[in-house]
C-alpha cells in the first residue's frame, strides 16, 4: 500500500481502520505501528491525527457508540414494535462484539444502550405504561437482549462438548415426554428462542396487573 501524507489521510479513515482492525482481531491487536502499517503511512502520521492509542481506543468507543444509535420501530402491535427493537439491538450487539467490549472498557456501556431505552420507553408509553412499571419496562426488555447475546457468544466460544448435549437428550426418553428429548436434542435455533422469550417477556410486562386491597380495604399496591 503506498504511504500516505498529512494531507490525504482522515481522522475518519484511520478510526474506520482501527475499528475494522479491532472488530476482526480484537483491542490487544490494535498497536500504532500496526494501525500504520495498514494504512501504509508512518506512525506519526496516526498520532497527529488521532493522538495516543489511548486517545484511539476513546476516540474508536465513542464512534461506536454513535454508529450503534437510531433505532426505528416496526409493526402495528407493541409486541411486533419491541421485538422489531430488541433483534435490531440484538443483531448490533452480536456484529460488534470487540468493538462492544471496548465501550464496556472505556466506561461508555450506559451511554451505548440510551438511544435503544428511550426507544422502548416511548413504547412502554404508548402502551400505557407509566413511571416504575415504564422503567420495569424498559430494564427488562434490555437485560433479555443482553442476557440472550451473552449466552450465545458464551456457546460459540465454549470448547466441543463431550459427550454434546445431542447425544445427552438423544439417550433418554425423558420419561414420559419423549418429544421433549428430541427437541432438546436438536441444535438450538437461537432466533426462534429469542423471539419466543422476548414475545412472552413483553406479554407479561404489558398485562394488566391485579390491584389488591390495602389494609384499609381500598384498592392498593398489595
Amino acid at each position: 500500500m503506498a504511504s500516505r501524507t498529512r494531507g490525504t489521510l482522515t481522522r475518519e479513515a484511520v478510526l474506520r481502520a482501527a475499528a475494522e482492525l479491532v472488530r476482526h482481531r480484537g483491542p490487544g491487536a490494535l498497536t500504532m505501528r500496526g494501525l500504520a502499517a495498514e494504512l501504509g503511512t508512518a506512525v506519526t502520521s496516526i498520532y497527529w491525527h488521532v493522538g495516543g492509542r489511548e486517545e484511539l481506543l476513546d476516540a474508536l468507543a465513542e464512534r461506536t457508540v454513535a454508529g450503534l444509535g437510531g433505532f426505528r420501530p416496526t409493526g402495528r402491535t407493541p409486541e411486533q414494535r419491541v421485538l422489531s427493537v430488541a433483534r435490531a439491538l440484538r443483531r448490533r450487539l452480536r456484529d460488534h462484539p470487540h468493538l462492544v467490549a471496548l465501550v464496556h472498557e472505556r466506561g461508555l456501556t450506559d451511554r451505548m444502550f440510551l438511544p435503544a431505552q428511550r426507544v422502548l420507553a416511548r413504547e412502554a408509553h404508548a402502551a400505557g405504561l407509566r413511571g416504575e412499571r415504564a422503567a420495569e419496562f424498559v430494564r427488562a426488555v434490555q437485560f433479555q437482549v443482553v442476557g440472550h447475546v451473552l449466552v450465545e457468544r458464551n456457546r460459540e466460544r465454549a470448547p466441543a462438548q463431550h459427550p454434546a448435549q445431542e447425544e445427552l437428550w438423544g439417550a433418554v426418553s425423558a420419561g414420559d415426554d419423549p418429544a421433549l428429548a428430541r427437541a432438546l436434542a436438536r441444535p438450538v435455533d437461537t432466533e426462534r428462542l429469542f423471539t419466543t422469550a422476548v414475545g412472552a417477556l413483553v406479554r407479561a410486562l404489558l398485562a394488566p396487573r391485579e390491584e389488591h386491597p390495602g389494609a384499609d380495604g381500598r384498592p392498593g399496591s398489595g
